[in-house]
């Protein structure tokens, strides 16, 4: 018996524990078979395992018949059903989703109806909460997998039904929050898409400060305009790790259009002024195993002394704030695509160097950068508000529940 460190004051007592099956029903889905096509493309829904993402599920990209579901381990789940995944791809196991239609599953997917007297928001919300403690859980093998038995003895705390609903409400209402947040960042992000789509193809055009027209845009290539400089080559007996040498940035260190410095590599080594990393440098990978990783890039703006992996190349010139948005456009990425190595995934500096663009005068790509850097600060300050829901979603979640 136990109570959470946080709680609504008009309530107290006791929380109860139960195992998972002495709540709920747990079971799972099933696959017609593929050789039969009357069984698929009916207008049952069809859920897998790549749904489940701590969602509500509104929609299939699959669907099956009713033949199909009569001929076959599928069952038809109601909505409210929680959905577990039991194993798929990556990160997947121990995610939960709720059903917000009647569907049916694949076999990857456990599906948990409560009994009377649980409210499925807070079941969901705990579960959400404990997934990498659920993803421990799984069995021992050649592929880590969670099983309908396993689920079946996870441990759930609980107070009374009301106390649940109030819970889920107002985790419900934290969750909108973040969701509100994330549709202004995914706007935002639209906005600042089409902007440059609209400014580099000239469609859209300032004006000098004092009104008149800027001239015509003029062909160049980025060789002719800055350098493209290798990074640095180092062994493993080079790597420190003890926190100290200088940071060596590589592919995983961009996210997004941003630096994020969350993956660390350092090293004790000598190095080269030439590869040591300046303001408004754009770090771009050049090399990598996934194809399309090869092309992205950022602008760095860090105080921290830095180099740059062999696979990245730093691209340096005094137009780079004006380059860096030209190098998130469609015209650079067909680019590198036309560009890369037949057999390893690269695009070498020379190569770069041949990348041909229009370029503005100084003044007008001023006026670009200083455009579409104002939007970029809007997207950074939501995804900043973002960020603090979430954290300060997950510290109501360790509080909330037992």
């Amino acid at each position: 018996m136990a109570t959470p460190k946080l709680r609504f004051k008009e309530f107290e007592g006791d929380w109860s524990t139960n195992k998972i099956e002495e709540i709920s029903i747990v079971t799972s889905g099933g696959t017609p078979s593929r050789n039969v096509s009357d069984y698929w493309n009916g207008d049952i829904p069809w859920v897998t395992t790549s749904l489940v993402d701590f969602n509500v599920i509104n929609e299939a990209e699959e669907f099956i018949t009713q033949v199909g579901l009569d001929n076959s381990s599928a069952k038809l789940f109601h909505k409210d059903t929680i959905l577990m995944a039991m194993y798929g791809q990556g990160i997947t196991r121990g995610k939960v989703a709720i059903l917000g239609i009647d569907a049916t599953t694949n076999q990857a997917c456990a599906a948990i109806k409560l009994k009377n007297g649980f409210e499925t928001k807070f079941i969901f919300q705990n579960l959400m909460n404990r997934y990498e403690e659920i993803r421990d859980l799984s069995n021992e093998g050649g592929q880590k997998n969670l099983s309908a038995g396993i689920i079946k003895e996870i441990l759930i705390s609980f107070p009374e039904k009301e106390e649940q609903t109030k819970i889920a409400s107002f985790l419900s209402a934290v969750e909108e929050k973040i969701s509100q947040l994330t549709q202004k960042h995914e706007l935002l992000s639209q906005y600042k898409q089409g902007m440059m789509q609209k400014l580099f193809s000239q469609q859209l055009r300032f004006k000098a400060d004092d009104g008149s027209e800027f001239g015509e845009w003029e062909e160049k290539k980025l060789g002719e305009v800055g350098e493209n400089i290798i990074g640095l080559t180092y062994s493993p007996t080079d790597v420190t790790n003890d926190g100290t040498g200088i940071l060596v940035l590589r592919s995983s260190n961009i996210k997004e259009g941003r630096l994020d410095k969350s993956d660390k590599v350092r090293v004790n080594k000598k190095i080269q002024d030439k590869i040591i990393v300046q303001p408004n440098d754009i770090l771009i990978c050049t090399r990598n195993g996934s194809q399309r990783l090869i092309g992205k890039s950022v602008i760095i703006n860090d105080d921290e002394v830095m180099t740059f992996g062999a696979f990245m190349s730093v691209y340096r010139s005094k137009y780079n704030r004006f380059i860096a948005y030209l190098m998130q456009t469609p015209w650079f990425f067909e680019q590198v695509q036309m560009n890369l190595g037949a057999r390893i995934n690269q695009i070498t500096t020379g190569t770069l160097n041949e990348f041909t663009f229009d370029f503005p005068c100084l003044e007008e790509q001023t006026k670009i950068a200083n455009f579409l850097s104002a939007i970029d600060q809007k997207i950074e300050v939501v995804a900043q508000q973002i960020e603090q829901a979430k954290q300060w979603k997950k510290g109501l979640l360790q509080q909330m529940f037992v």
